[in-house]
């Protein structure tokens, strides 16, 4: 995953926890200040009123009962006084609960009880005293109906005011919850930012600066002399390309020393053939329409002449011959064996002869030298019947890799002995050749490479290597056998290295 993404990925993490805690405070908080307007806006002041309410009830109760006993007018004062403030109270709540049902009824059954007892006994029992004394008062008073009817309203007035305190005390709980979700959603939000900008430190110091401290480690060691000290690392794809970039540098300076080494050792030589012969031993890979992809590499181990060769020849039917060549020693005398070899086998492959008589004219009278032999594969590989055929004199096995399933394998196995002055007889061998497979072919001076502890490279590190190929091309392969072989040898230089790789574009 890039660099970016995943930046941008912890960045939406720590966006999306700012937000749901800034989301959960807003909500809290508003629920805090609707609970405590409801409160102190509403409900409190329509708990005093309740409590007027009950006060004006009082009073008209008790003005209309004392001019009762003592028919002094003087006491319908408080009861005209107190009726008032009840009708003054009763309008205030009405006007505050008129969208609520609830209190709307309760206040309908306190105003019908209170008009109920003022009918049946408050005017009664003041009429009565009026017109017939006490005496006719007292006997209206004895009935009962007057105090059934106050005490009836006193219940209403009673259950209107339970009514407010439930929903003043649910109302303060809900703030008490509203409150400690608050402190919840400050204390965990904080937790959390301090748990994000922990993690992304963390991420950020394996993403970024664990990969650039190793990449500047291997860099430093290369720039102190370990030229074959591989400076890929893994990360990020930012990172990984600027280390394949460095590493692409690296080899590519490790290249050009090989080869200052090299001419500088033809130098030593003292003869002006040498040059010729390199130039004549190159390979010069023709093309073909774009349906191979073909990359080779040769390093010698005496100056820039070497015993090893490849070349990829066209054939008139729309095949291409890659041929691989080690002829035995190296220096001088084995570029004239090879040069002589390369000469004939690839006129031969550029006329319509079967494959096995090319081999055979090919390979007469090419070791005169009875201390001279060669190894050589030669791969004709058919891009449209997506097959090859091979003959493989002594030479290392080829290898096809399949790239859909790296474990499958085809060797191209010998089909006849070395090429010398005593031998003949090889035969055409076949195999598929499909769109997805990568064919490696290497002399033995890669496969028979050693280490300090005396141990060769051989096929299986070989075949490891490209099966951990990052990308799958033949170029790539060549590049990976070669530093491979440079880290795994002591000596990489005790004989010719060469390596070759085809594959279907």
């Amino acid at each position: 995953m890039p660099l970016w993404t995943r930046l941008l990925a912890l960045f939406g993490v720590l966006v999306l926890v700012l937000a749901a805690a800034a989301v959960s405070v807003n909500l809290a908080f508003s629920r805090v200040t609707t609970n405590r307007a409801l409160v102190a806006g509403r409900l409190e002041p329509a708990g005093a009123l309740s409590r007027s309410l009950m006060v004006g009830l009082v009073d008209q109760e008790t003005g209309e009962r004392g001019y009762v006993l003592t028919g002094d007018r003087a006491f319908l004062a408080p009861y005209r006084e107190g009726r008032a403030s009840f009708r003054r109270g009763m309008s205030e709540l009405r006007s505050q609960f008129r969208a609520d049902p609830g209190m709307t009824a309760a206040l309908r059954a306190v105003d019908s009880s209170a008009a109920t007892w003022r009918r049946v006994g408050a005017v009664p029992e003041i009429r009565a005293r009026q017109r017939g004394g006490l005496g006719q008062a007292a006997a209206v008073v004895r009935t009962g109906r007057g105090k059934r009817a106050f005490d009836e309203v006193r219940s209403r007035v009673d259950r209107m005011q339970r009514i407010l305190e439930d929903r003043t005390e649910r109302a303060q709980d809900q703030d008490r919850r509203s409150l400690r979700l608050l402190r919840s959603v400050y204390v965990g939000g904080r937790l959390a930012l301090l748990v994000i900008l922990v993690i992304g430190a963390l991420l950020t110091r394996r993403w970024v600066l664990a990969p650039v401290r190793e990449l500047r480690a291997r860099m430093r060691r290369v720039a102190s002399g370990h030229l074959e000290e591989e400076v890929l690392v893994s990360g990020p794809p930012e990172v990984a390309a600027i280390a394949r970039d460095a590493e692409s540098m690296r080899r590519r300076i490790v290249s050009e020393l090989d080869a200052t080494r090299g001419a500088t050792e033809a130098l030593s030589q003292h003869s002006p053939v040498v040059s010729a012969l390199r130039g004549e031993l190159s390979a010069r890979a023709t093309a073909d329409g774009g349906s191979l992809e073909i990359s080779g590499m040769v390093q010698s181990a005496e100056g820039v002449l070497a015993g090893d060769w490849w070349e990829a020849v066209p054939r008139p039917d729309g095949t291409t011959a890659l041929v691989l060549a080690d002829v035995s020693g190296h220096g001088p005398e084995a570029g004239l064996v090879a040069f002589a070899f390369k000469q004939r086998i690839t006129a031969l492959l550029g006329t319509g002869l079967d494959l096995a008589d090319v081999f055979a004219v090919a390979s007469r009278g090419s070791a005169h030298d009875d201390e001279r032999f060669l190894s050589c594969l030669l791969v004709v590989v058919d891009p449209a019947g997506q097959e090859l055929a091979w003959v493989n004199a002594g030479h290392p096995p080829g290898l096809v890799v399949s790239g859909e399933d790296r474990s499958t394998v085809t060797r191209l196995d010998p089909t006849g002995p070395l090429i010398s002055s005593l031998t003949s007889g090889w035969t055409v061998a076949r195999a598929p050749f499909r769109r997805s497979d990568l064919l490696i072919a290497c002399t033995d001076g890669v496969l028979e490479a050693r280490d300090e502890k005396g141990q060769e490279f051989g096929s299986d590190r070989l075949l490891g290597v490209v099966r951990r190929l990052r990308i799958w091309s033949a170029a790539e392969a060549v590049a990976e056998c070669g530093q491979a072989v440079r880290q795994f040898a002591v000596d990489v230089r005790r004989d010719d290295v060469t390596c070759v790789a085809l594959t279907l574009a």
